[in-house]
């Protein structure tokens, strides 16, 4: 008896197992929608069909962001006049304040600032006479002009060269020219660079008794 019971449960359970293989591959239809659908091992094909299908890689896209800074260069002096008083043959004499002059430019090759003289020297009208500026070491009784030139450690960005005429001292002066001659320049940007001035003359027993007057024009340029 219990052979035949296991023999019987087996033979059901094998029937059971092919009716429900035979029916997980078939269709059956929704009457009301009639659409057809799969159960079983066709259902789950399609299942894993529709879900490698959200995985199909997305397309991308770039975006440029772009900007322009535009060039600057610009130079500003802060005394529009300086004055030596009255000369005298006893001495060198300095005129004050200096001219101070500052210089930014954001121009890759940096930038250059230059003086131009209006007269090559002191002079006056009447009677036309002129001190004639020139590079020397100015001595007390001789006739001489012209002026010195440094820098400091303001600002930032490149280094300001002064032009080997004026980075001189003491007594010592640079020849000031009619026409436009660098003063300082660099050679990367820079901000708030300062060119500082200083004036000096001499003159003779014989100088020319008058007012002198002389326009220096500072300007700046990019590189």
């Amino acid at each position: 008896m219990d052979v035949f019971r296991c023999d019987t449960i087996e033979a059901d359970e094998r029937s059971v197992s092919e009716n429900r293989l035979s029916h997980m591959n078939k269709p059956f239809t929704f009457p009301s929608i009639g659409k057809t659908y799969y159960s079983g091992a066709a259902f789950l094909l399609v299942l894993s069909l529709l879900w490698l299908h959200s995985f199909t890689p997305a397309f991308s896209s770039t975006v440029t962001v772009s900007a322009t800074v535009a060039s600057s260069v610009t130079c500003s002096t802060a005394s529009a006049s300086t004055a030596f008083g009255t000369l005298t043959s006893g001495s060198v004499s300095t005129a004050t304040p200096n001219a101070t002059t500052t210089i930014s430019c954001n121009t890759g090759l940096g930038c250059t600032l230059s003086i131009n003289d209006a007269n090559g020297g002191l002079a006056t009208s009447s009677p036309a006479y002129t001190i004639t500026s020139a590079s020397a070491g100015l001595t007390a009784g001789t006739e001489g002009y012209g002026i010195q030139a440094a820098t400091s450690t303001a600002g930032s960005g490149g280094v300001l060269g002064i032009n080997a005429i004026y980075l001189v001292t003491g007594d010592n002066v640079g020849q000031l020219n009619v026409g436009a001659t660098t003063l300082a320049s660099s050679s990367a940007s820079v901000s708030g660079r300062i060119v500082d001035v200083t004036h000096k003359a001499a003159i003779s027993g014989t100088t020319q008794a008058a007012a002198y007057t002389d326009t220096i024009t500072y300007s700046c340029a990019g590189n």
